[in-house]
């Protein structure tokens, strides 16, 4: 009886296939503003209604800046410091 040969899959994620989303934590945990984020950011890669290929990850946003006055505020990026 003859065997076929096995075909390995690469299952690491391409760098230039993950997507970040960063999402305040009032949005990640609404159920409706999630699945619209997630339209939003698929119709922005080509297609709204399928992310095959694209490895999502969605984080909470946890930087925050505080000034001299101990004033919190939540940061997007490092410029905003």
């Amino acid at each position: 009886m003859a065997t076929r040969p096995s075909i390995a899959i690469d299952t690491v994620p391409l760098p230039e296939r993950t997507i970040r989303v960063t999402v305040p934590a009032k949005v990640a945990y609404n159920l409706k503003n999630i699945q619209k984020i997630q339209a939003t950011v698929l119709g922005r890669l080509g297609c709204p209604a399928c992310c095959s290929g694209w490895d999502i990850r969605f984080d909470l946003a946890r930087s925050f800046a505080v000034d001299d006055r101990l004033n919190v505020r939540e940061i997007h990026n490092v410029s905003e410091l």
